[in-house]
This record gives C-alpha cells, structure tokens and sequence, in this order.
C-alpha cells in the first residue's frame, strides 16, 4: 500500500490547535509502522472542511487519481469532510476501486464495504457543522437582544473578558469623536481628516457609516439597544448621515473648482505637475507647482485658451485618412477568414482523434472487464489515454475561441483607430467637461517647457497610433505595423 498522510485542523490560526496537526501525525505513523504501509507523502492542512475549495485536499484527490497512492491515513473520517461534496468525491473513489483504503486509528474503509455506513459517518459530520453553525447563531442573537456586543469589539472600545462586555478605549474613541466633530464642520475632506488624526480612509467612513458609536447595534439589516457607552450623539451620527447624503449641505465647505486640463499637464524641466488657479472668478491660469524647489518655470503663467491650444497638436498625431484605416481593417479581415478554413481543418482532425481516443477507452475497458489483460495494465493505458483526450480538448477550445478573439480584436482596434482619428475635431471648441473625458480616454500627460508642449504620452493603443508613420503609401504603412507587435496593443505608460 502507497499512503498519503493528511492530518487537518479546522483553523490557520498559529495560536489554536497548535498540537493537534504534531499529535495526529505522530499517531498515524506509527499506525502506518505497525501495519507495514508505505506512506509516499504527508499532507497538513490547516482549513475549515465545511465548505468545498481546500487546495491541499484537492492536490490530495489528484495525487491518488493519477496513481501515485491508493489510500489515504487520517486520524478521524471528518478530518477528510464535513460537506457533502468533498464526502461525495471521497466516497466514489472508494467505491470506484481508485482508493484501496482510507485508515483511521478507529477503523478501515474498504471498496468492498456498505458504503453507507460511510455515507452515515460523512452526513453527521456535515449535520454536526450545520448544527454548530445554528447555535451559535442562535446564541449571537440572545447576545443581541440582552444588548451584548457578541464579536470582536468595533474600533474605539476593547473586549474585556472578565466581565464580558465592552470598555471603552479613550484614545481612539477621542479619534471617533473627532471624525464626526470635522467631518460635519464642513472643512475637512475624508483625506484631509485622514492626515489630521493619522488613522487610513477606510477606517473613516466604517466610523461614519456605524450607528453603534451612538449605541444601537446593526447585524444582518437589523438593530438593537446596546448596553455599550456611546461615544456619539445620535443628533451628530444623523447629521453626519445628511452630509453624506447631500441632503445637508455645509454653507461652510469651500466650493470646488473645475480645471479641465490640469491632471493631464507636468513640467518637462522638473517632472511636477502643474497646477491651476482662478483669477477674478472667471479666468483660469496654469503654472508649475515647483514642488521640488528647483524649477525655472514656476514663475510662468499659461492662460486657459493657450492651454488648450496646447493640446490640439498632440491630439493631431492621432489622425489618420479614414480610407486607410477602412483598407488596414479590409486586409486584416481578409486575412482571418482566410485562415479560418485551416482552423477547421485542424478542428476536425481533433475530432477525429477524439474518437479514436474513445474507441481505445471502451477497447481496454472490454479487455479488463474479460480478464485478458491484468487491472493495472488497463488502468495505466487508460490514464495515458485521459491525458491525451485533455490535451486534445484543450486544443480544440484554444482554437475555436482564437479565431473568434481575433476577429473581435479587430473590431475593437478599427473603432480606437477611429476615436483617436476625430479626437482632434471633437476636442477643439467643445465644452471642457466634454474635453475633459475625452483627454481621460486617451492621454496620460503632456509636458510643457517655456509655455510649449515639450513631450506627450498617450494611453494604450493610441501611443503607438501616434508614433506610427503617416506618410507613405498603405504597403509602408502595414509593413511597419507587421514589423512592431506593439502597434495595435501598446503597454500603457505610467507618470514618470
């Protein structure tokens, strides 16, 4: 016999049965010395079996369908399962011959037993999981309803296990306080209360969003009395809500300002941004932020108009004869229907090779079933044959979704080719909300020095439509892109 040992306890926690992977491998193996069972290799897995998708019990299952052991060690049959899926694929294995055995240090599974007394064994494992499941939810709500908190205490209190109820916490509850104290005072953005209290984003809004630090405690859309000390007001949680809502506005929140271009623009001589400012209410100009302390530029003021201006010659790279862009499309088509006859050709040889895989299983099934070859033979020609059938199948999908990939590819990269071609149009006197989406689908920055554009990077593919070449006849122009994979699918280009 050639055993896989699995030993298996129901958490990852280093702290919780810390002995009990050491103690149920030590008895199993003297179980496998005593026996003479040969154990080929150990498995420890520390994850709940009361739902399917345990990787190591898997590689387990796997192991023992190509062969390489036929029977599994375990202290205790629900330390293979406790859901009927992992059960079942256990259970058939056994049944099937594909397992000789499964040993506990209590008893033997044989092929050749009732199964259901194994069935029985592997449906009160999973029962015992359901009901253990029910109490303690059951239990969690009379928590509740006494006005228990019955988890892990929120942020801003502490568990006190002598008395089982909640303490509050007086540095982070003053955090609390204060979240909703800036918050609603209309001056401060979630970033900005997030650098002032040094505490992350997400931990803010879980702190506006929870009605218990006012004292009423939420599970499952319902709610209940707590007898925790509230740390908010409910005037200020409701408040705080409003805000969030936009059904209270603060007159005190400064309004925000709309700058079309400026996350689209940086320095060239320094690498920093540049940022924007509004002048008597209605004129907009642009400099660099000389974050770095050493720019030139930062003296220079752009207009709004001359800004915009800016763009246009960027944006013109994009251009193409939509004549060209039709033939391009045409001759990549043609090409794809062409080759679609061979792909079908190859497809259909799969198919024949399938079957003849098929007629092969059912010829040495027929063989071992009359005894004229021995069972292991017929097992290892059939398992070559199951390897085999899997290649093949998994060439048959790779060719068939190939050549509908690439005609949709080819779709999608005639409409990009189109969008950046009449990007330019559509830019120049449209209004700057409209500008200001189109740049988002098709810049990442573009760089000025001395009031001109100095560089500029395109979003994928357009980088690669703009460095393509624009004169020449249409044969230059396909042999380039043949020539550069990245023409058509570029890797998008990051701020420096």
């Amino acid at each position: 016999m050639k055993a896989i040992l699995y030993c298996r306890k129901s958490t990852d926690s280093e702290d919780k049965q810390v002995m009990s992977l050491d103690a149920q491998e030590h008895e199993l193996t003297k179980l496998a010395e005593r026996e003479g069972i040969e154990i080929v290799k150990t498995i420890r897995e520390s994850m709940s079996a009361k739902a399917p998708g345990r990787p190591l019990f898997a590689q387990m299952l796997g192991e023992i369908s190509t062969c390489k052991a036929d029977t599994i060690l375990c202290w205790k049959i629900d330390r293979l399962a406790r859901n009927p899926v992992d059960g079942g694929s256990i259970s058939w294995m056994l049944q099937s011959g594909q397992l000789q055995a499964i040993k506990t240090h209590e008893r033997t599974y044989l092929p050749s037993d009732n199964v259901l007394l194994m069935y029985v064994e592997l449906g009160m494992s999973n029962q015992y999981i359901r009901d253990l499941s029910e109490n303690v939810k059951r239990g969690n709500r009379e928590k509740l309803r006494r006005g228990e908190w019955p988890n892990h205490a929120p942020y801003g209190y502490r568990n006190d296990k002598n008395t089982r109820t909640l303490k509050v916490v007086k540095s982070q509850a003053d955090n609390v306080r204060k979240v909703y104290e800036l918050y609603t005072s209309g001056h401060y953005s979630y970033n900005q209360i997030a650098k002032e209290l040094h505490i992350r984003v997400s931990l803010i809004e879980r702190i506006l969003s929870r009605t218990f630090y006012y004292g009423l405690m939420e599970r499952n859309g319902e709610y209940y009395p707590g007898k925790h000390k509230p740390i908010v007001t409910k005037e200020l949680y409701e408040k705080a809500q409003e805000i969030k809502k936009g059904v209270r506005v603060c007159p005190t929140r400064p309004k925000h300002l709309f700058f079309p271009y400026r996350e689209f623009l940086r320095c060239a001589e320094c690498g920093c941004q540049i940022t924007a400012t509004r002048k008597k209410g209605r004129y907009d100009y642009y400099y660099c932020t000389n974050g770095k302390g050493i720019c030139s530029q930062g003296s220079s003021y752009l207009n709004g108009k001359t800004t915009e201006e800016l763009f246009v010659p960027a944006l013109e790279k994009l251009q193409f004869d939509d004549e060209i862009i039709e033939i391009m499309y045409e001759a990549d088509r043609e090409r794809i229907e062409n080759g679609q006859y061979n792909s079908e050709k190859v497809l259909a040889e799969i198919s024949l090779e399938l079957e003849g895989i098929t007629r092969q299983e059912r010829k040495w099934a027929q063989m071992c079933a009359s005894e004229m070859v021995d069972e292991e033979t017929a097992r290892e020609e059939l398992q070559q044959l199951k390897q085999k059938r899997s290649t093949l199948e998994q060439k048959q999908v790779n060719y068939s979704q190939n050549r509908d990939t690439r005609l949709g590819t080819l779709e999608l990269t005639k409409s990009k080719f189109q969008q950046g071609s009449k990007a330019v149009f559509e830019f120049v006197d449209a209004k700057p909300e409209y500008q200001n989406e189109l740049l988002k689908k098709l810049l990442w920055n573009l760089e000025i020095k001395d009031k001109n554009m100095a560089n500029y990077k395109f979003k994928s593919p357009f980088q690669a439509m703009a460095n393509a070449p624009k004169t020449g006849d249409i044969s230059t122009m396909l042999a380039d892109r043949e020539s550069n994979p990245d023409f058509w699918c570029q890797k998008p280009t990051s701020y420096r």
